[in-house]
């Protein structure tokens, strides 16, 4: 039998929450959303609280839905003065790929307590321009 030399470095990685340090770091300047689909329309909502809607810009390309924006701390911030600091200031990206074809022309989106809601109709398919073709 041999001995396996153990490295935590690998353990690290095998962790059960996904609190490796590229991603959790990453998660702070982006906001969290939910994507749900019904028949006529794909909904996205995304959190983003203590944010003013003007400094929100959304885009819907290629069936790509963006939305990014910026925050700001509004007073000076001594880091003397915190006991603690885990609010994120900066600006924020979050792209995702939208689950069917959508009309971005007719996308509506609506703001309310931190929390985006966008409203983006399906694009209703044409009839199929096919037919069956009988084999002689």
């Amino acid at each position: 039998m041999s001995l396996i030399r153990w490295n935590p470095a690998e353990d690290w990685l095998d962790f059960p929450f996904d609190f490796r340090i590229p991603s959790f770091i990453q998660n702070f300047n982006r906001p969290r959303m939910d994507v749900s689909e019904t028949e006529k329309e794909v909904i996205a909502t995304a959190e983003v609280p203590g944010i003013d809607k003007n400094n929100i810009e959304i885009n819907i390309q290629d069936n790509i839905l963006e939305i990014k924006g910026q925050t700001a701390g509004k007073e000076e911030r001594n880091r003397q003065s915190y006991y603690l600091s885990e609010r994120y200031y900066g600006a924020f990206h979050r792209r995702i790929v939208l689950p069917a074809e959508v009309d971005a022309d007719k996308a509506t989106a609506t703001f309310e307590n931190g929390v985006l809601t966008i409203r983006m109709p399906k694009v209703q398919p044409d009839k199929p321009r096919g037919r069956r073709i009988p084999i002689q």
